[in-house]
Order: C-alpha cells, then structure tokens, then sequence
C-alpha cells in the first residue's frame, strides 16, 4: 500500500491552526462597537456646540445691526434686521420684544434637527447684554 502523507510519530507535535476562536473576535466587535458609541456621542456634541456657537454670533450681529439703526433713528421700532447665514437651518431667530428702547433677540432649536435635543435650548440676547440661559457652557 502506497502512502501520500508522511507518517507521524508520537514526538512529532501537531500543527497548531492560525486564527482567532469565536469569541475573541466577538470581544473584539464589542471593544469597536463601544469605542464607536462613544466617539459618535462626542460628534454629536460638538456638531450641537457648533451650531449654537453660529446662532450666537448671529445673535450678536442682529444685535449690533439693531444698536446702528437704533444710534441713527433713536429708536428700535421699524427696524428690519434678518440673520444671513446658516444657523437658521438649525435655529428660529426671532425678536420677542422690539419696543422705542429695547428688544430681545431669541433663537429656539427647530425640532426637526439635532439641535433639538441641544441641553441649553432657547437662547436669548436683550439690549442690555443679558444672555439666557444662564446655564454654564450655553454661552462662549
């Protein structure tokens, strides 16, 4: 009888397979999987940081456009000011109050967009400089 394979003796060790067993390759999806949730909610954080960073500066620049007409006409009534920019995808700008002497410039999140979920929420900037809220880290 013809043999193909060589023979193996008792002191010869058997080859040992190459490759990861079903659980270390489990453990390791696990390991991204939870590296993933958290890089993801630290994206979405700063995208919300962003955008209510925009809106603010909008704020402040509706605000000086309303101090202008406000320092040429004595008064803020009649004043036609309108955010130019992107933060109203993502905010309604409005003036809740405009009066001869004062005005309140208000962004609310719109509720169909991440900001939506935002932890600061409406932002609002008076004629005085008072900023709401007043929660840490809403206003930079």
């Amino acid at each position: 009888m013809t043999r193909f394979w060589p023979k193996r003796s008792n002191s010869q060790h058997a080859i040992k397979e190459a490759g990861f067993t079903l659980i270390e390759l489990l453990i390791a999806i696990a390991v991204i999987a939870i590296l993933a949730q958290i890089g993801f909610a630290s994206y979405i954080t700063t995208v919300q940081k962003s955008y209510r960073y925009e809106v603010q500066q909008s704020m402040i620049e509706l605000s000086q456009q309303l101090e202008r007409y406000y320092s040429r006409n004595g008064n803020y009534s009649g004043a036609s000011v309108t955010a130019n920019d992107s933060s109203t995808d993502y905010y309604t700008v409005s003036f809740s109050e405009l009066e001869d002497d004062k005005y309140t410039i208000s962004a609310a999140p719109v509720s169909s967009t991440s900001q939506s979920s935002d932890s600061c929420g409406t932002l609002s900037f008076d004629y005085l400089g008072n900023k709401s809220p007043a929660t840490s880290g809403c206003w930079k």
